[in-house]
């Protein structure tokens, strides 16, 4: 064989062992999970806002803890964990996650359920924040929780901001594309 024929396919090789490691890197960097790639068709490779995820609930795992997989790049969530990267404008990450709030950047907080990996999402000015106590207070002093525990009076971005600080509020949070649509305080009398 041919020198220029050996290299021309040694470049080749390598060419493509290149972008096969720079695409497990990517998915790499968005499941560090024990999942297989569920939201990996949704993140754009070298998004700087990927974020990793949660494992889903195998067959030992307690009900309502796990993420179902229903179409390529989009997940249903039954509570607990999930995994994928979130971008703003960008097909991301969807489901809900129970867990600890916990503070990122200044529009992105993350929750760290408590068997899983943290989900990092984004904070927009339509995410819904719900507390009980710890999140905020209702006008009358009260407590406010619907039938699950979960606080029904409505708080500030900057309430939301200030508790993910503290890094101590049990939530359950509701993203759609990468961004909460929804957080609620996990109320604890």
């Amino acid at each position: 064989m041919p020198l220029a024929t050996a290299t021309l396919r040694r470049t080749r090789r390598l060419a493509a062992a290149s972008l096969l490691a720079a695409a497990a890197l990517s998915l790499t960097a968005c499941q560090s999970g024990g999942d297989p790639a569920p939201a990996a068709s949704s993140s754009s490779a070298g998004d700087p806002t990927a974020a990793d995820g949660g494992a889903k609930g195998g067959s030992g795992s307690a009900p309502g803890k796990g993420v179902s997989r229903t179409g390529a790049g989009k997940t249903a969530a039954t509570g607990g964990g999930g995994q994928g990267g979130a971008s703003a404008g960008n097909k991301g990450v969807g489901g809900t996650w129970v867990g600890t709030l916990k503070w990122l950047t200044e529009d992105k907080l993350t929750v760290a359920p408590k068997n899983g990996m943290e989900q990092a999402f984004h904070v927009t000015e339509s995410t819904k924040a719900l507390g009980a106590a710890a999140l905020c207070e209702a006008p009358d002093g009260r407590v406010h929780t619907d039938g699950s525990g979960y606080g029904t009076t409505s708080c500030s971005l900057a309430d939301l901001r200030k508790a993910a600080r503290l890094g101590s509020v049990d939530v359950r949070v509701t993203v759609v594309n990468g961004a909460a649509t929804k957080v609620a305080e996990h109320y604890h009398p």
